[in-house]
């Protein structure tokens, strides 16, 4: 029932190949002429693109192209069907910036998860937790400005009754993510008064920059796609950015996926969760600020 599979496995980066018209597996080390390697602002974003049927490419269309307005330079799935990864990895915004690693299908089912990064990728690992639900956790180790910046992408246990399973899931976790400099985002399933399962090394950055918004991506009262699959009220802080470490500050943080896929389709939106938006500078820690 929870599978005692604690093995981390090495994803392979891939890339777009134009000529073969594929993605490709990329040769280790490669790095593509314009990657971006010296920066002093990054962007990531997660997004949970829901894993039901319902006008699925639709709505995975119209996610990838809100996401193509600001590009950010990593971008994490939870969720992610088969259908979901093709519609995102045939954009050709895609296909000519990003590399990708994830796992989708197989035994993790409708579950996958997927990485897209247009900063280079050293190494990818895939790790399943303890659960009942196949969750499970995407690391990578980006290569920037001469230092390693570890991108984690969760999926944690959902459900009132799997409190205690996201506590453990938690600090796997945090355990497995043992860099200096670390951002951890995704789908955290957390309930109110998880928030003590947080290592303290971690910021969680929606409230650091927005205390007086309750930051619900998951919200019935406004998105009519999650009322109408619940069938019942709902507003909880699920989707969260943590930050580790003094190189990278968040100064920005917004959600994504908060109006319809269409005027034609008014109760559908991209997702059943909102997503998130980050930016990251390097500088001065009084580069934070309370909004």
């Amino acid at each position: 029932m929870i599978p005692a599979v604690f093995g981390r496995r090495r994803l392979t980066v891939r890339r777009f190949d134009a000529h073969r018209d594929g993605w490709v597996d990329a040769p280790p080390g490669d790095v593509s002429s314009d990657a971006r390697v010296d920066v002093t602002e990054l962007t990531v974003s997660t997004f949970n693109v829901w894993n039901k049927a319902f006008f699925a490419e639709q709505r995975y269309q119209a996610l990838a192209d809100l996401l193509q307005r600001d590009r950010p330079d990593v971008m994490v799935f939870q969720e992610v069907t088969a259908a979901a990864q093709t519609v995102l990895l045939e954009q050709p915004w895609v296909r000519e910036q990003y590399r990708c690693v994830g796992v989708v299908g197989g035994r993790i089912g409708g579950y996958g998860m997927l990485m897209l990064s247009r900063l280079p990728i050293a190494t990818a690992t895939f790790s399943r937790l303890p659960s009942r639900r196949r969750r499970s956790f995407v690391q990578a180790d980006l290569a920037v400005d001469g230092h390693t910046l570890r991108i984690c992408s969760v999926h944690l246990e959902s459900g009132q009754d799997g409190a205690w399973l996201r506590a453990w899931q938690l600090r796997r976790v945090f355990r497995a993510v043992s860099a200096d400099d670390a951002v951890i985002l995704g789908d955290f399933n957390m309930r109110n008064g998880e928030e003590r399962w947080l290592s303290p090394a971690y910021r969680d950055v929606w409230p650091a920059l927005h205390p007086h918004d309750p930051g619900f991506t998951e919200n019935s009262w406004t998105n009519p796609t999650l009322r109408d699959s619940k069938k019942k009220p709902r507003q909880l802080r699920f989707d969260r950015v943590l930050i580790k470490g003094g190189d990278w500050l968040p100064t920005d943080i917004a959600m994504l996926g908060t109006e319809p896929i269409s005027p034609e389709l008014p109760r559908v939106f991209p997702s059943d969760h909102f997503g998130l938006w980050c930016r990251l500078r390097t500088g001065d820690p009084g580069s934070v600020t309370d909004r």
